[in-house]
């Protein structure tokens, strides 16, 4: 045997008196083999668990990274800039020190001191939600700087809130730094966080708190050293109306508010102020509609007639507490220089309401309401030969300007038949309805 060969171990197998039987021999090597093969599969694992452990590590490394965006706890350095550098002798200018710091702190936006959350703020006074006033709160502060955002540039402006709650949207307007803020709060649980933000705001801004319906608020006096603005001017009025408005007067108050635009009255005083507002989704859509849209409706021609409507982006109902059943549209409205008619509003509401209270139905049936029966026929007729529209058209498929053509036909009727201006087909239906209740006490529904 060569030196370079290894020692050859044999097992030596004799076939009578041996040491070591071939079974058992065959046995080791099964038990050797076994062993091998758990030493593997042992390895395996140990190798998936490094991968299960890097993994899960990952994921929960990413959670916190989502976790600190999300909460933006990436802001709590933010309070430790390191201070803006002012001179406080400045006897050329003859400014004083606190005049200096104030234009410093505003001239990139407030911010504001360490302030309790909203939802801290929600507990503290045990603010709950009120299902009669429709109350939703709003707590991203994301979101709420993305609503003021749409409103455009109110730093130096002034801005009226519509019914701020805890504050959440009223926080995002103080950080832009308009001239003058007066918020409009019908619910009185509300008057303390307003309070706290009207007293870190002072000294940057003014800010006045309302505690009354914004439906009886007479917007002309809220800012009493705004100056009026030509109508006509490029350049509108430094006015914003802004609010996270709630559903259940939505609606009414669009209309008013329409209605103070196109006698320019009320906010629309102080020349073209904008909106910026929250509505359902439903009803977002249905503002901006446009012809033949499923959406279509009497608010649509509404809006369009005195304004260009924009929905800006949708917010869904899970951002809001209580969560309501349905998503939110941010909607600005921003009023036309020219508006599309010079009838008075009321006429055209009443013209327009008629039109599509038969959506589905032939235009000329909503129309034909508009007269009495003894001259409905004839009258109906002769509006739509005037206005030059197909009577057999539905209301969504009428134009702005199909609608409106019939609005100064009926205006014109009016004129040559004053006694039919006060007609309201509704009126029998509902002087029924009033016999009925009173004869049997019980609530008769009348047609809307």
């Amino acid at each position: 045997m060569s030196s370079s060969e290894g020692p050859k171990v044999e097992f030596k197998i004799e076939e009578s008196g041996r040491k070591l039987k071939k079974a058992e021999v065959d046995f080791m090597r099964l038990i050797e083999q076994q062993n091998l093969q758990r030493v593997q599969k042992l390895q395996r694992q140990r190798r998936n668990n490094k991968l299960t452990g890097i993994a899960l590590g990952g994921t929960v490394l990413g959670i916190y990274l989502y976790s600190m965006f999300s909460v933006k706890q990436e802001k709590f350095l933010d309070d430790f800039e390191e201070p803006v550098k002012l001179e406080v002798e400045n006897k050329a200018l003859g400014m004083s020190a606190s005049t200096k710091i104030s234009k410093a702190l505003t001239s990139t936006g407030i911010r504001l001191p360490p302030l309790p959350t909203i939802r801290d703020l929600v507990k503290l006074y045990q603010l709950r939600a009120i299902k009669q006033l429709s109350q939703n709160f709003l707590m991203d502060e994301r979101l709420t700087d993305k609503i003021v955002r749409a409103a455009g540039n109110i730093r130096d402006h002034y801005v009226l809130e519509v019914g701020p709650g805890p504050g959440g949207i009223t926080r995002s307007i103080i950080r832009q730094n308009p001239r003058h803020l007066v918020v409009v709060e019908k619910d009185r649980r509300f008057m303390p966080t307003m309070e706290m933000l009207a007293e870190v705001a002072q000294p940057f801004m003014r800010m006045d708190i309302v505690q009354g319906d914004i439906l009886d608020y007479r917007i002309e006096n809220a800012f009493p050293d705004c100056p009026q603005h030509d109508w006509m001017d490029r350049k509108r009025a430094p006015v914003h109306l802004i609010g996270n408005l709630p559903f259940a007067i939505s609606t009414r108050l669009l209309i008013n508010w329409l209605r103070d635009m196109s006698l320019r009255t009320g906010a629309w005083s102080y020349g073209r102020a904008s909106l910026t507002l929250t509505f359902q989704k439903e009803v977002a859509e249905r503002i901006v509609a446009p012809i033949l849209s499923d959406q279509r409706c009497r608010l649509s021609v509404m809006n369009q007639i005195w304004s260009t409507p924009e929905l800006r982006f949708e917010i869904s109902g899970r951002a809001f507490v209580p969560k309501p059943e349905v998503d939110v549209g941010v909607v600005t409205i921003v009023p036309m220089q020219t508006p599309l008619t010079q009838v008075h509003f009321d006429t055209v509401e009443k013209v327009i309401r008629h039109i599509f209270s038969m959506r589905q139905k032939y235009c000329r049936r909503g129309v034909s309401n508009l007269y009495p029966p003894a001259v409905r026929e004839e009258l109906t007729e002769l509006t739509f030969k005037r206005a030059d529209v197909d009577p057999l058209a539905r209301s969504f498929q009428l134009s702005v300007a199909e609608c409106l053509r019939i609005v100064e036909a009926y205006d014109g009727l009016v004129r040559e038949h004053p006694e039919i201006a006060g007609y309201d087909y509704r009126a029998p239906k509902m002087q029924k309805a009033v016999g009925q209740e009173e004869g049997d006490g019980q609530e008769s529904e009348t047609d809307r």
